[in-house]
């Protein structure tokens, strides 16, 4: 019931509004870009003058979502600025000043909400992911689900499931999916696109951070890193390593997935991913990050060698509980 009300409120104040912007997180995934570009579509549908405001580069395998709707600079205050898939001001930090400067703050996501990032969410960490939850706003708001935005919405859910395989894929995903077809969507070009144009310097990465793969806690767990180093000797972009963390987590007997990319400023950008039993949401939670159960992350301070110690042992204390 409190969600709905959330998601209520929401909805009266995008209708009332005349401008929107949106503000996936930094380093946007498939479910922060297609749950933005879903609404922006959406919005505009009903008139509103609506665009995606980015601080980062796209990466590589999502940019064929931007048709125009993300922009890097604002030239004007909006009516309701709103955080998609974010729920903390630390990751739309460079966006914070625009954000704010709004008459309304608003953030829709399916992670825990820090506490007074924005006037009114819409935050259910039980939903599969911020696309879902974007399908009932769209609903509620009463536009046309478009093959545009059914394709949007696909994305979205689908790289926030694991292509329907990670633990948080239930009844209502694939019903939501279903509904999805109904309007149009074809599933076949944006999995090419997504999983089956890689470029050959990711691949080249991807073998350099498999050369670095350590198994460790009774084989339960592994570990591996992208130096900015090896990025650049593999000509690759930060982002080509953003899968990695996936092909870590497919091994057979490892229940908690472990990686590393490091950052310009020489500390490490950490994903886990658990299987079945483990709770990487407090693993990551106790080391200054978040997310969900079976998959999150979190800032760890260089050099290398500290980073890697400090992981393996809390992963290690995780797999003892």
């Amino acid at each position: 019931m409190r969600t709905m009300e959330q998601m209520n409120g929401i909805v009266q104040k995008l209708k009332a509004a005349e401008s929107i912007l949106l503000f996936p997180h930094i380093n946007m995934d498939g479910d922060a870009l297609g749950s933005s570009v879903a609404l922006c579509l959406a919005l505009r549908q009903m008139g509103k003058t609506c665009s995606i405001l980015i601080e980062d580069d796209i990466p590589d395998y999502l940019k064929f979502m931007d048709k125009g709707y993300c922009i890097a600079h604002a030239d004007h205050i909006p009516d309701i600025s709103l955080a998609v898939d974010c729920g903390d001001v630390s990751r739309i930090e460079n966006r914070r000043e625009v954000f704010y400067a709004a008459s309304n703050t608003a953030c829709i996501d399916h992670h825990l909400l820090h506490a007074d990032f924005a006037q009114d969410c819409f935050v259910d960490p039980e939903a599969a992911a911020t696309g879902v939850l974007v399908f009932k706003l769209l609903k509620e708001l009463g536009v046309e689900c478009t093959p545009e935005i059914a394709d949007a919405l696909y994305v979205a859910i689908m790289t926030d499931t694991g292509s329907f395989r990670y633990a948080n894929t239930d009844r209502q995903v694939h019903l939501i999916i279903a509904e999805l077809y109904e309007c149009g969507l074809t599933h076949v070009p944006l999995c090419n696109a997504i999983y089956d144009n890689i470029p050959l310097s990711q691949i080249k990465l991807e073998a350099k951070a498999l050369e670095n793969l350590e198994i460790f806690a009774g084989n339960k767990a592994c570990i591996s890193y992208a130096t900015l180093e090896m990025i650049k000797g593999a000509n690759a972009t930060p982002d080509q390593s953003e899968n990695m963390i996936d092909r870590l987590r497919s091994i057979k007997d490892v229940e908690v997935a472990i990686f590393l990319k490091e950052k310009p400023d020489g500390n490490y950008k950490v994903s886990f991913r658990a299987k079945s039993y483990a709770d990487v949401g407090s693993l990551a939670y106790r080391l200054g990050g978040g997310g969900h159960q079976k998959a999150s992350g979190c800032t760890v301070e260089g050099p290398l060698e500290n980073a890697l110690c400090i992981l393996k042992d809390a992963v290690q204390e995780e797999l003892n509980r």
